[in-house]
């Protein structure tokens, strides 16, 4: 997996926060601090996954990811072969959500840079920034996600994050419009990789073109560090033009399943 992309920046965050072992036909990834946190407790599979591996692999999750209780949901992740296609009914009839994922890739002779755009300043964080970031992710996250373990959640990317800056592994940026944070996105980086984390702009700011300049002005410090930037989109998200029209290219795919806590199952 570290040839692929997406799971090799994956596993920059997976292997700093957490545990990854290798077992014959998966990776178990652990992040024993966020044990409800659904991308970071998974089972990596070397192959897409059939309806007749439905058992083994939820008795392998259970054995080698469930051990602590407060883990309560069930993701596999593998990568996605160019027109291939999962074969995952059996799964998604008893309760799993299925997705795929395009990796994008940008490198120095790609990028193509917009204009500026007045009024805008971009910097990275200072320890004072995290507190609009985490207002800015909440108001902004999707209406299906409680706001209670939401930020529970992104309390704990942000230690992550932090961490990871303090590290010198990468960095996290803003794009302001005067004293508002209306746009930001980490950089973190493997020896030849840097990876994008949770691109977001403020709803109010959006179609103006400042994710697309905070992207491209970040990019820019990235790829003096490393030859190739990488950014996961979901198969269907609208933010996919952006992303290319500022020359990033599709080079890989993954796909998922993934069965959280109903409401009826909460404790």
């Amino acid at each position: 997996m570290d040839t692929h992309p997406g799971f090799a920046t994956d596993l920059l965050f997976d292997r700093y926060q957490g545990e990854v072992s290798a077992h014959p036909h998966f990776w178990a990834v652990r992040t024993p601090t966020a044990p409800d946190y659904y991308f970071g407790n998974y089972l990596l599979l070397s192959a897409a996954p059939s309806d007749r591996d439905k058992g083994w692999l939820e008795q392998s999750f259970d054995k080698l990811i469930a051990t602590d209780p407060r883990v309560r949901h069930r993701t596999f992740q593998w990568p996605l072969a160019e027109g291939q296609n999962s074969r995952v009914a059996g799964f998604v009839a008893t309760g799993y959500q299925y997705m795929e994922c395009v990796v994008l890739t940008l490198e120095r002779a790609q990028l193509l840079t917009p204009p500026d755009s007045a009024g805008a300043h971009i910097r990275p964080f200072t320890a004072t920034d995290w507190a609009d970031w985490l207002t800015l992710e909440l108001e902004e996250r999707e209406p299906d996600y409680p706001a209670e373990s939401y930020l529970a959640y992104l309390e704990s990317r942000q230690r992550l994050y932090q961490t990871m800056t303090d590290d010198g592994l990468g960095n996290w940026w803003g794009l302001w419009q005067g004293d508002q944070l209306a746009a930001s996105c980490g950089l973190f980086f493997t020896a030849t990789l840097g990876r994008f984390q949770l691109v977001r702009t403020r709803q109010a700011w959006r179609n103006r073109g400042l994710c697309k300049l905070l992207l491209a002005r970040v990019a820019e410090q990235g790829l003096i560090r490393v030859p190739q930037l990488v950014i996961v989109a979901d198969e269907q998200y609208h933010a996919q033009r952006v992303y290319r029209d500022l020359g990033f290219i599709p080079t890989a795919r993954i796909a998922s399943l993934c069965r959280w806590p109903r409401e009826e199952e909460a404790p």
